[in-house]
Formats: structure tokens, C-alpha cells, sequence
């Protein structure tokens, strides 16, 4: 705050010695604008693309996900050349319950609509019978827990089938 008011004093008493107000030079003022304006641009495309990041996705992409994730879970019942390609596919199965849990949660925390909690629970018990081939602690050949991942993730799929359903029937009321 000093500084200022002792840039303002110098700034007056120039003034007062050469009779007239200093007049800021117009190309620095041009040039400060410009400065300013690409600051503005640059934040507001930086919160668009920070928005893009963090949106949580439509009730149909949620559907192609869990459609995705039921044929990851479908895909493990295949044999697998080795134990290791087996693993890979229960890792990447896993991480898409994860992900799925996670975005089913908080859509339904964000839309209060209790179906959605319904799927992530679904989909995190589906997940629970996956862990076990993950880490080596059942085979590949005991399909049992694969089998129960593929009808919790199938049963989630029905819920999020009603719900686009009920999507639909908002809409059509709408117009």
C-alpha cells in the first residue's frame, strides 16, 4: 500500500514540475489489455477442459460401461494361454468395477435416485467375487466366482435398464 501511495506522490509531483498530467503512453495500455484478455481466455479454456475431466457421465454411457464391463467378466470364462494373460484380464476387469462403483456412487449421491446406489452395490459385490483371481487365490478353471461376478454385473445392467427407462418416460412427459 506504500508503494503505491509513493508512486502516486512521485507521479504528482512530475506533474507538478512540468505543469501538466502524465498521460499513460496508449500503446502500453493496449498492450496491458491484451495481457489481460489472454489470461481470461486461458483460464476460462482451462475450466472447460477441467469440467470435461470431472463431468460424470449419462445415465446411457453407464449402460455401454456396464455392458463393457459384463463382456470383461464374460471374457474371463475363456481359457487363457497363460496364468499371466488371465491375470491382466481380471486386473483390467477389476479396475472397470472400480471405476463403475465409484461413478454409480456418486451419481447416485449427486441424483438422490437409490437405483444407482443399487448398482454400486451390485457391481462392488461382483467386484468382491473377482478379487480372489486377481491375486492368485483361486484358479482359473474355478469358474464359480466368475460365473457370480457375471449375474451381479447382468442384474446391474437390468437396474440401469429401468432407469433409462424411466429416463424415457420423464422425457416423453416433458414435451
Amino acid at each position: 500500500m506504500s508503494n503505491l501511495l509513493l508512486a502516486a506522490q512521485i507521479v504528482a509531483e512530475q506533474s507538478a514540475q512540468t505543469g501538466q498530467a502524465a498521460a499513460p503512453d496508449p500503446w502500453d495500455i493496449a498492450l496491458q489489455y491484451i495481457v489481460y484478455g489472454i489470461v481470461i481466455v486461458l483460464s476460462i479454456i482451462i475450466l472447460i477442459f477441467i469440467r470435461k475431466r470431472t463431468r460424470l457421465p449419462r445415465h446411457g454411457e453407464v449402460k455401454k460401461k456396464l455392458d463393457a464391463l459384463l463382456e470383461e467378466v464374460e471374457a474371463l470364462s475363456a481359457p487363457a494361454e497363460n496364468r499371466m494373460s488371465f491375470i491382466k484380464r481380471a486386473s483390467r476387469a477389476l479396475y472397470q468395477a472400480d471405476n463403475l462403483v465409484y461413478i454409480c456412487a456418486m451419481l447416485s449421491e449427486k441424483e438422490r435416485y437409490s437405483d444407482l446406489g443399487t448398482i454400486s452395490s451390485l457391481l462392488g459385490e461382483a467386484r468382491a467375487e473377482l478379487v480372489p483371481y486377481k491375486y492368485g487365490k483361486k484358479e482359473a478353471e474355478e469358474r464359480d466366482g466368475i460365473e457370480a461376478a457375471a449375474e451381479k454385473v447382468r442384474r446391474a445392467s437390468a437396474v440401469m435398464d429401468g432407469i433409462l427407462e424411466r429416463d424415457r418416460d420423464i422425457k416423453r412427459a416433458g414435451k
